[in-house]
C-alpha cells in the first residue's frame, strides 16, 4: 500500500494503476495536490507603501544634473520619478551608497516589480555606468570579471 512502511523498505514508492478517467477526475478535484496549501500569492506592497508626497526636484538635484555630461544626464528620471533623482543627488558624493542604491533601482529583490519605463531604466543604466568608470579610473564594471578568465 503506498505511504506503508515495512521492514525491507527500499525507498521506492508503490503506485496504484488507474484508468485515466478515474486520473482526470481526481485532478479535477484537487487530487493528493489538492490537500496540499496553495501557491504562495505575491505580495501587494500598494497596502504596506504610504504613498509618497508629490515631490518636486530639489534645487540641489537641478544644480547635479546640470553638471552631468548631456549623454548621461537622466531627463527622463528627474521629469518622471524627481524624488528618485533627489535621492540619488544626495547619495551621489558617497561612491558605496550612491552604487549602492542604483543598483537597487536596477534590480528587483522582492518580485513582482514592474520596473522603469524603458527610456528611465536606460538612463539609470547609463547613469550607473558613467558613476562607476568615475570612481574606478575609467574601468568598466565588467572587467574585473573578464581579468579573473
Amino acid at each position: 500500500m503506498a505511504g506503508t512502511s515495512r521492514d525491507n523498505d527500499t525507498g521506492a514508492f508503490e503506485f496504484e494503476k488507474v484508468s485515466i478517467d478515474d486520473a482526470r477526475k481526481a485532478i479535477e478535484d484537487g487530487g493528493p495536490a489538492g490537500h496540499a496549501p496553495g501557491p504562495r500569492k505575491a505580495e501587494s506592497w500598494h497596502t504596506k507603501r504610504h504613498a509618497a508626497a508629490d515631490e518636486s526636484l530639489s534645487a540641489e538635484a537641478t544644480a547635479w544634473l546640470a553638471e552631468l555630461p548631456a549623454t548621461t544626464r537622466p531627463n527622463q528620471l528627474a521629469l518622471r520619478y524627481p524624488r528618485l533623482a533627489n535621492r540619488i543627488c544626495e547619495t551621489w558624493k558617497a561612491p558605496l551608497p550612491c552604487l549602492r542604491l542604483l543598483d537597487e533601482l536596477m534590480t528587483d529583490d522582492r518580485g513582482g516589480r514592474r520596473g522603469f519605463p524603458l527610456p528611465v531604466a536606460t538612463e539609470l543604466a547609463s547613469l550607473r555606468d558613467y558613476y562607476y568608470r568615475k570612481h574606478h579610473k575609467g574601468k568598466e564594471a565588467w572587467e574585473h570579471v573578464e581579468m579573473g578568465r
